[in-house]
């Protein structure tokens, strides 16, 4: 008798099938030219800001979810933290361990498969945790901030990334607004009826959230936002198709990002990224999350 799958494990398995195929890909978006790149780099550079202005001890215990290829468990590392770092994906895994020893940091960074919505740690391990890039991967990501709540020490921290649903150049694009994906699919399903359109074969991607549902959750899981911003404009299309060539395009993400910086209205909270950082409180006990089994959340994923 074969065994079941939840629906919910066969597309992360899908997911993470599709990373162990793209390691040497998300190995390199670091290093790579273009706006895309340069958002990801940008990422990178306010998360480390943010954890050096928590002036965390030497020696602090530090949990960071879906380590890809370490670049991130690696610069933990190097300001003297204990890192214990995870990933589905074994290809992942051992790209994290190659980085780690080729800086000289293995001492200090444990590196194992693990599982977001399934942390194998005990409560109150850590006095940081960050899952940066996961949250837009995952089926159930409420359950995985309720297992990061829940493993964080009182008074520590957490900070995670999600991919924002309200991201100015999927605004401005029609086939990308969310506003239009109800339209799009019925304008597919008329095209497929009539045969002028062949039925497009399953896929799988990232999922878009409201960053409003991200603080709701975070707040069911008894983590209180002490800081947010959106980041990363960029790269405009119309029709999918890119119209700002290199290096424009990246010239006018740092000059909407300065506006975004600044608050100003319809910029402050239109960046591809969403990056928060929360801190779970010292006397809230931990509110459990109701299963994600069923539960429809204002996520949008293309």
């Amino acid at each position: 008798m074969s065994k079941f799958i939840a629906p919910h494990h066969r597309e992360q398995e899908k997911v993470n099938a599709y990373f162990q195929s793209q390691s040497a890909y998300w190995e390199g978006i670091y290093a790579s030219s273009g706006v895309y790149a340069e958002i990801h780099r940008n990422r990178r550079r306010v998360v480390l800001d943010w954890i050096d202005s928590l002036a965390l001890a030497p020696g602090s215990q530090v949990l960071e979810v879906g380590c890809g290829a370490g670049f991130m468990a690696v610069a933990l590392a190097q300001r003297g933290f204990h890192v214990h770092a995870i990933d589905p994906v074994e290809a992942m895994i051992e790209l994290a361990r190659r980085h780690a020893a080729e800086s000289g940091t293995s001492a200090l960074l444990s590196l194992d498969i693990g599982d977001a919505c399934s942390l194998s740690f005990e409560n109150a391990s850590f006095d940081l945790i960050l899952a940066i890039g996961v949250i837009p991967w995952l089926e159930q990501p409420e359950l995985a901030i309720q297992e990061m709540a829940r493993v964080t020490k009182p008074g520590g921290h957490s900070i995670l990334t999600a991919d924002n649903r309200a991201r100015l150049n999927h605004l401005l694009d029609p086939w990308l607004n969310p506003a239009l994906f109800p339209l799009k699919l019925r304008v597919k399903a008329l095209l497929e009826r009539v045969g002028l359109r062949q039925p497009a074969p399953a896929t799988f991607s990232s999922t878009f959230h409201d960053c409003h549902y991200i603080d709701e959750v975070l707040s069911r899981a008894g983590l209180v936002k002490i800081r947010d911003m959106t980041l990363g404009f960029g790269p405009f299309t119309l029709h999918n198709s890119r119209i700002i060539p290199e290096p424009f395009a990246t010239a006018l993400h740092y000059r909407l990002q300065r506006l975004a910086d600044l608050n100003m209205p319809g910029f402050r909270s239109t960046g591809a990224q969403y990056i928060v950082l929360a801190k779970k409180s010292s006397s809230q006990p931990l509110v459990q999350l109701a299963s994600s089994e069923g539960h429809v959340s204002n996520a949008t994923t293309v």
